[in-house]
């Protein structure tokens, strides 16, 4: 390949149209030259500026819910803390739980304070 031969994707104009007839731009291969540029294949990607390596602005991370925020949610947890069958282990798994589905789900569904309340049924006996 000759450094002289015509740019493949501009012809040689050193510009691109748009495929609707508007406007055109600079040839995105070539760079406007309208000669084929020798290319290694691979594009240096390092962080060569000083604000990329500066601090981002982003808020401090929010500490995770403790207690159901819903009313349902809160109702169940409730029981689930005075349940006097379980452990604390338990009691806080099923409490992590209820806090989990509340965020995936928006609030606790019927489903799922019926199997709730079937674990703590089930601890009683």
């Amino acid at each position: 390949m000759n450094i002289s031969d015509p740019c493949s994707t501009c012809g040689g104009d050193g510009r691109v149209g748009n495929a609707f007839g508007g406007s055109s731009t600079t040839c995105p291969s070539c760079r406007g030259t309208g000669r084929r540029v020798e290319t290694t294949g691979f594009h240096d990607v390092t962080k060569t500026k000083p604000s990329h390596y500066a601090q981002t602005n982003r808020a401090p991370v929010v500490a995770k819910q403790v207690w159901p925020s819903t009313p349902e949610g809160d109702r169940l947890a409730t029981e689930v803390k005075n349940s006097a069958s379980l452990s604390e282990q338990a009691k806080a798994q099923l409490t992590r739980d209820i806090i989990e589905h509340e965020s995936s789900h928006g609030t606790c569904t019927q489903t799922f304070i019926k199997k709730v309340r079937k674990q703590l049924r089930a601890a009683a006996t």
